[in-house]
């Protein structure tokens, strides 16, 4: 998914629930919830375009979430608590990132035989969350998370 509509989700439970014991698990657990949704995001056929393009378009596209996040539901909630449970659902893209930005290539599918500690270590952080991808191409893919937002959107009001 994209960051935009994780953050947008990510809101919707820090208004409903207003508790981070509550808001910040459920924003992390929903975060691959909505990843097992078929969808396109940014990363979505990365190796196709320089990595430069593909780290602009996710970082713009990640302020965006996060301000419109912040626009629709500060009046809802604390903004501490909305930034913080936002944050948490952005975690796992973030973490992926490290691997993207130092070690992937586009003909690279795995690790080296004698991969560094960093290397294995930033993988399992790439590998392990993309467990529960599930890609769609475009624009099904963005119709797909119109429908997951609206869906977690409405279910939370």
């Amino acid at each position: 998914m994209t960051a935009t509509a994780h953050a947008l989700v990510a809101g919707a439970i820090a208004a409903h629930f207003g508790n981070p014991v509550y808001a910040l698990p459920i924003a992390l657990t929903t975060h691959f919830v909505m990843d097992s949704i078929p969808h396109w995001d940014f990363g979505t056929n990365w190796r196709n375009r320089p990595k430069t393009q593909t780290g602009i378009y996710a970082i713009a596209e990640t302020v965006f979430g996060i301000a419109l996040a912040i626009a629709l539901f500060h009046t809802s909630v604390a903004l501490p608590l909305l930034v913080a449970t936002i944050v948490v659902s952005l975690l796992p893209d973030w973490l992926e990132a490290p691997w993207y930005i130092f070690y992937a290539k586009t003909n690279k599918h795995g690790l080296p035989v004698r991969a560094s500690f960093l290397e294995k270590f930033s993988y399992a952080f790439y590998k392990i969350p993309n467990i529960f991808h599930t890609k769609a191409p475009f624009p099904l893919g963005i119709f797909t998370q119109v429908a997951t937002v609206g869906f977690f959107v409405t279910l939370l009001h």
